[in-house]
């Protein structure tokens, strides 16, 4: 057992309601003394101190006993009072932090040794849960027990820099203890810059990096033994497998399009950076030749709406298309002849 930890005190509602009574209270009187330049009542005149409530406050040094009546009570001054209780959260949070790893560094062996005896009767081999917060929270308590390897598939080219950020740490504490660490990303992700930087950091350390030129939806598998994939469009709801035939068969897929894709560091030479937009650019022309939606375009290459937009617009002007619809006739066109826009028409797609 633990243990027991000191309790850092937060006042009670009652409490705060009274503390911030004293203090009105206290202003109030300082106010009528400069006018008066005179004596005033007492800061605490007119509030009804319940002596359990007077007591809370004294204890955590809210409130002190007026020296000139002692039967009534003054606010200490608010800063004073967030610096020493505020002072006391944070080593707390921080003392919970420590001792979080703690436990993590205990019952990570165990973990592992349960995911390899435990047969598919010994836990749900698939559970749904719902909301961003849930998701992200067993997401990274997995990740964080992972021992052997860990797989990712982020469509959607780059990745917020927020996000990047918070990783940044987990994932350098993972390839420090050895875990294997492969991610998929779409093409577009060598466009972005936060992503591009994350990626150097990371391959540097030993992560593996490489990018596909079509749309894949987000999956993560941990030690092959557990695998979190969306459970809809919105990406509320996930559902956590650990069936093992499923967890092989969505490891055979990510091996597959692991095989296909183009390796990413980070870094891009001017070939490199010719080349991802040359094969973006023929993926956009297959599909708007095929009639798919713009949004739906989009989001097969990982670009945002405004993002396709301004490479839409790029293509029409190349072509001298005044419409979509012109546009498209003029690709199926091309498409029928056996021709196409030359790449380095539309460099920058």
């Amino acid at each position: 057992m633990y243990p027991a930890k000191p309790v850092v005190p937060i006042p009670s509602t009652k409490a705060r309601a009274t503390y911030v009574e004293l203090l009105r209270k206290d202003s109030g009187a300082q106010s009528e003394r400069e006018r008066s330049d005179g004596p005033s009542e007492c800061p605490t005149d007119g509030v009804r101190e319940d002596r359990e409530i007077m007591d809370e406050l004294l204890s955590m040094g809210m409130v002190r006993e007026d020296t000139s009546s002692p039967s009534h009570f003054v606010a200490v001054e608010p800063g004073i009072v967030e610096a020493r209780i505020g002072a006391l959260l944070r080593s707390s949070a921080l003392t919970m932090l420590e001792e979080a790893r703690n436990l993590t560094d205990l019952l990570r062996p165990l973990i592992v040794d349960s995911r390899h005896t435990a047969g598919p009767q010994g836990s749900e081999s698939i559970v749904r849960i719902q909301g961003k917060a849930a998701i992200s929270a067993i997401v990274n308590e997995s990740v964080q027990q992972s021992t052997s390897e860990l797989f990712t598939a982020q469509p959607g080219g780059g990745r917020p820099k927020a996000t990047l950020e918070q990783i940044r740490q987990q994932t350098a504490e993972l390839l420090d203890r050895g875990v294997e660490v492969r991610t998929l990303y779409q093409h577009t992700a060598w466009h972005d810059g936060p992503t591009r930087e994350y990626v150097t950091e990371m391959t540097s350390l030993g992560a593996q990096v490489r990018t596909l030129d079509e749309f894949f939806d987000r999956l993560i598998i941990v030690d092959r033994s557990m695998a979190f994939v969306p459970a809809d469009t919105e990406r509320d709801q996930a559902v956590i497998i650990r069936e093992p035939a499923v967890v092989r068969f969505l490891t055979e897929v990510f091996e597959r399009n692991w095989q296909r894709a183009k390796p990413f560091q980070g870094s891009r030479t001017p070939n490199e950076s010719s080349h991802i937009s040359a094969v973006l650019r023929e993926t956009i022309i297959r599909c708007l030749i095929h009639g798919d939606s713009d949004n739906a375009i989009a989001k097969r290459i990982g670009l945002s709406t405004r993002a396709y937009a301004t490479h839409l617009a790029k293509l029409k002007a190349d072509l001298k298309a005044e419409s979509r619809f012109q546009l498209g006739y003029r690709l199926g066109q091309l498409a029928g002849g056996g021709a196409a826009p030359e790449a380095g028409e539309t460099a920058g797609v």
